[in-house]
């Protein structure tokens, strides 16, 4: 019954309560269909994939307005006007190539057309000539052949079954705004058509009156844009002719074609597969800059019910803002569900939470409005030129003044500290493979090489930042040259991105990684066929950075060394190992080139080269030594990983590789 099917002779059903939302719309408590299946596992295929469907209906139904808005009504009388003109236009145009033209006759014709449909927009579908009606038509110059006239085009259009409109009309015009056709909708539309039909024929005097309001002012606009002429100084204003009396020459107001929202992310797709051909942006800006869009037009389309991209305007991009930055909880975007919660479900998510966990950062929100500034330049140079006018700048985060200098806003790491990670349980005694941090029985000196184990040493002693060692290949590791001394090369990779141009670096292995094996562990990982320098980090179930899964581990391991202050983590051993080489003297270029910074003026940064490795070397033997009271020992990997099996955190559901898949092989 999880499932909601059922078994009638051998033939399985669906059969589900109906949700509240939809009950007065269908008027019936349940929802019963035939599965036409004997199967069960057909039958809790089907039934799921109906539970889903129910689901997501009910959440429609109770949380968007399914009316039409007046933007989306007067959005379809512009388009059902602007057809219409055109349409007539060019009929008349026909009709005047005729020898045999009639012009009283055609203005009389279009007058007829025009009450006709003047009757259908003020009494429906089954409207007649009334007594009051036929004096208003003779009162605009009809005859009462005229009048009767009108009278048989009603009675023509119901025979040709032109009304009411056809249904697929009316149901195109509702979809060109976004919005549903139910029964309502359809009503609405139907009377929107027959009001846009009576606005384009009462234009007959366009048409053979010659009065077209675009050709006001048509002349002068042309012969300025040939032109070209300079405003005219005061020195020479009597020269100027007087046009003050004048008509103004004002151009018609042209109507703007509908914009779906949706098609605000098909902008935003074709932006971001440019930049991703032109190297500008990897996988994960285009996930991030992807994310952002369909929150945006989610919160237009469910919060600002705005449907036409035309529509938004300063004060909606502003509200969206505020949305990011008070009412959604900050950790969003983590959870796969979180794309497929409505705006009022994530409002009531971060409501949920303490106000210091809820509203996006600063620096984030700065990173959103740059990827949504880009998709509005995108499409204004593609004609939606209303979001030209929308300033993102003056929502951006603004950080002030703090009084703290950059180097005091992290708290910094003692060597002391330091220290006393290496004299935790992974570097000296483990209890066994799955409890690194659980100290071993006294007296033995049980070692798995692994992540926990050398990532914090090659952070202490290289300085690279945590990602760029947990996502590094084992081909990165050099060692096999006799022209130079063993190196890990820094690099994007098809593991993970670096943070910048100057990230990319060769550093020098510190002799007392050698001492503890590490060489001797990458050759062990090679030839198990690995491309992971530490695939006890990765599981083909998650998409998160390996430097993640590195510090759940190293968490635990921070607070057995007494590490908790807020921000004292692998990024303080990194900055340990600056502070250290700044200590021994060492110039911001020597150090840069080590941590991966870029240089602060163009002679540093443009006119230099990096240092070699044997500089490089003699730069990071100025660190104290740590880990001089660690004992090498041969490797030992973690038994899964020297099997070649998947990850035991792995999701059992989703992990559909079999024993003896490499990690990223």
């Amino acid at each position: 019954m999880a499932f909601h099917i059922f078994r009638r002779q051998a033939v399985y059903y669906w059969r589900r309560r109906t949700p509240s939302p939809l009950a007065n719309c269908l008027g019936r408590p349940h929802v019963s269909i035939s599965l036409r299946t004997t199967s069960r596992a057909a039958a809790l295929r089907l039934a799921t994939q109906l539970n889903l469907v129910l689901d997501d209906v009910a959440m429609l139904a109770d949380g968007a307005d399914l009316d039409l808005s007046g933007s989306q009504i007067e959005t379809m009388l512009h388009v059902v006007v602007h057809r219409q003109l055109a349409k007539l236009d060019r009929v008349a145009l026909a009709a005047k190539g005729s020898p045999e033209f009639d012009l009283d006759q055609a203005r009389t014709d279009d007058k007829k057309a025009f009450w006709a449909y003047a009757l259908l927009d003020a009494q429906g579908i089954t409207a007649v000539v009334r007594g009051e009606d036929r004096r208003r038509m003779a009162e605009d110059g009809l005859s009462e052949a005229d009048v009767e006239a009108v009278q048989d085009h009603l009675a023509m259009l119901r025979v040709n079954e032109l009304i009411p409109t056809k249904h697929h009309i009316l149901r195109t015009m509702i979809e060109g705004v976004a919005a549903i056709p139910s029964a309502m909708n359809i009503a609405v539309a139907q009377g929107t058509y027959l009001r846009g039909m009576k606005l384009a024929l009462a234009e007959h005097e366009r048409r053979y009156g010659g009065m077209r309001v675009e050709d006001q002012g048509l002349v002068d606009r042309l012969m300025l844009a040939k032109n070209d002429p300079p405003q005219p100084s005061s020195s020479t204003a009597g020269a100027v002719v007087d046009r003050q009396s004048d008509p103004p020459a004002t151009a018609p107001a042209a109507v703007r074609r509908f914009i779906p929202m949706a098609d605000f992310l098909q902008l935003a797709d074709r932006l971001a597969q440019q930049q991703v051909a032109d190297g500008n942006w990897d996988a994960k800006t285009q996930r991030q800059a992807e994310s952002i869009s369909k929150l945006f037009v989610k919160f237009m389309v469910q919060d600002q019910r705005i449907h036409d991209l035309h529509l938004i305007t300063q004060e909606s991009v502003g509200r969206f803002v505020d949305f990011l930055r008070f009412d959604i909880y900050k950790n969003y975007g983590k959870s796969p569900k979180d794309e497929q919660r409505t705006i009022e479900q994530l409002r009531e998510k971060g409501r949920s939470v303490e106000k210091s966990k809820r509203g996006i950062e600063g620096d984030t929100l700065n990173r959103h409005l740059t990827f949504l500034g880009q998709d509005f330049d995108y499409a204004v140079a593609r004609g939606v030129k209303n979001l030209e006018a929308i300033n993102l700048t003056k929502l951006r985060s603004k950080r002030r003044g703090n009084n703290k200098r950059a180097r005091d806003e992290r708290p910094k790491l003692p060597i002391g500290k330091a220290k006393a990670i290496f004299e935790t349980a992974p570097f000296i005694n483990s209890a066994r493979w799955n409890e690194l941090d659980v100290a071993g029985e006294e007296g033995a000196r049980l070692i798995f090489h692994c992540a926990l184990y050398f990532v914090p040493i090659l952070i202490y002693y290289t300085g690279a930042r945590r990602e760029e060692l947990c996502g590094a290949m084992a081909a990165d590791v050099i060692a096999d040259r006799e022209d130079c001394r063993p190196y890990i090369h820094v690099a994007a990779n098809e593991q993970r991105r670096i943070k910048n141009a100057q990230s990319k670096r060769n550093i020098p292995l510190h002799p007392e990684l050698i001492r503890l094996g590490f060489l001797d562990y990458v050759s062990k990982i090679k030839a198990l066929g690995y491309k992971l320098l530490f695939p006890d980090l990765y599981s083909p179930t998650s998409s998160s950075p390996l430097g993640n899964r590195f510090y759940k581990l190293f968490k635990p391991i921070l607070i057995a060394a007494e590490i908790t202050e807020q921000g004292l983590g692998a990024h303080a051993v990194r900055h340990l190992f600056g502070a250290q080489l700044k200590k021994k003297r060492l110039t911001d270029e020597d150090r840069a080139d080590l941590l991966g910074h870029g240089g602060d003026s163009e002679t540093s940064e443009r006119y230099c080269e990096p240092h070699e490795l044997d500089t490089l070397f003699e730069f990071v033997m100025k660190l104290e030594v740590v880990t001089g009271h660690l004992q090498p020992h041969a490797t030992n990997l973690i038994p899964w990983v020297e099997r070649g099996e998947v990850a035991p955190f792995s999701h059992p559901s989703r992990a559909k590789r079999s024993a003896g898949v490499r990690a990223r092989a």
